[in-house]
């Protein structure tokens, strides 16, 4: 038995849009043992799935104290484990080169490794070197790159499809999200979730383009908007919040407008029953590409940050906006068309 471990080190978002590339994997060789090592910030996504085989995780220190020490060392003894396991293959799963998965997934010392690499660049240890998409050009969706790692040790030349990104929230979090929708007089799929996004103002909507959405999608629906934000201050350098903009749209909100402040489980349970999702670029925008109703991802100034054409949200039930400089630029009646497709 072939045995494949995968190596992730990214966020949510980003991991979320490696289960095409998993679901492929585990396709095309269904006898194989498929492993995956990720964050344990983001590799309970694939607790329990069906394609993969063994999922590792690890801690990842974010300061320098006595928990961080004892995350090191944790990390060193799951990193050792996976080396002791003698893979066959290792891939540094991402849609570029990253000289950090690289020396990770040379420590593993599997048989044969596989990374991105840069054009006319070579290391001893990567025995299957990918090369590296060109930033200079309009590429592949960042899934779609990821599939491109597989060509090594893929036989068929048929045309690969690429299978739909996969999560499953768990049932108690649906549980949860109904009885969020009970106390609220809510009902599944009659309302749409509006997110915010402090890590980035320019693809933020603006308080009244917020408030003239959730208008709007009453008007024209009698749907209501679910107000959903990560909870804390925009100063917070780990995990900065959008307190501040939250009760700004608050403060004057019509009826329409619902908030919830919440946890992740809460969160994505209550986009999962939604007609609808609208957020910034963002992990909770992947999650809500793969829930039912699909999700409206927002773009901006696109030169310097993250473009569509790596990052849209995928599913036939998702969509982008992009603006040039910033979404305010817009209008407050910007999602008017999307909105009246409901």
């Amino acid at each position: 038995m072939i045995k494949i471990i995968i190596l992730k080190r990214d966020k949510l978002g980003d991991l979320l849009l490696t289960t095409p590339m998993l679901q492929l994997l585990k396709k095309l060789h269904p006898k194989s043992e498929v492993a995956v090592v990720a964050p344990e910030s983001s590799a309970w996504i694939l607790k329990n799935v069906s394609f993969i085989d063994k999922l590792y995780s690890y801690p990842q220190p974010k300061s320098f104290n006595l928990k961080s020490i004892t995350s090191i060392f944790i990390q060193l003894f799951i990193f050792l484990k996976i080396r002791l396991k003698h893979y066959d293959i290792a891939i540094a799963a991402g849609g570029e080169y990253s000289h950090r998965a690289v020396k990770r997934l040379i420590w593993i010392k599997a048989k044969r490794t596989i990374s991105f690499m840069p054009k006319n660049k070579a290391i001893t240890g990567i025995t299957d070197p990918v090369i590296e998409p060109s930033h200079k050009k309009k590429g592949r969706h960042e899934s779609q790159r990821m599939i491109e790692l597989l060509k090594p040790i893929i036989k068929s030349k048929e045309q690969l499809t690429l299978p739909s990104i996969y999560f499953k929230p768990p049932q108690e979090w649906l549980q949860k999200a109904q009885f969020f929708l009970t106390e609220s007089k809510l009902k599944k799929e009659q309302y749409i979730v509006f997110g915010l996004g402090a890590r980035r103002e320019k693809k933020q909507a603006s308080k009244e383009q917020i408030i003239e959405t959730a208008m709007y999608a009453y008007k024209k629906h009698k749907l209501k908007t679910v107000l959903v934000w990560t909870p804390g201050g925009k100063n917070n350098k780990n995990y900065p919040g959008d307190d501040e903009i939250a009760y700004g749209i608050l403060k004057n909100a019509p009826k329409e407008i619902i908030p919830l402040r919440a946890p992740l489980d809460l969160t994505i349970g209550v986009i999962w029953l939604a007609k609808k999702s609208i957020f910034p670029d963002s992990g909770l925008m992947h999650f809500a590409s793969a829930s039912p109703g699909g999700v409206i991802g927002l773009f901006a100034d696109t030169t310097i940050t993250p473009n569509p054409d790596q990052w849209a949200p995928l599913g036939l039930k998702s969509s982008y906006i992009e603006a040039k400089k910033s979404i305010k630029e817009l209008g407050i009646t910007f999602l008017h068309k999307e909105i009246s497709r409901l």
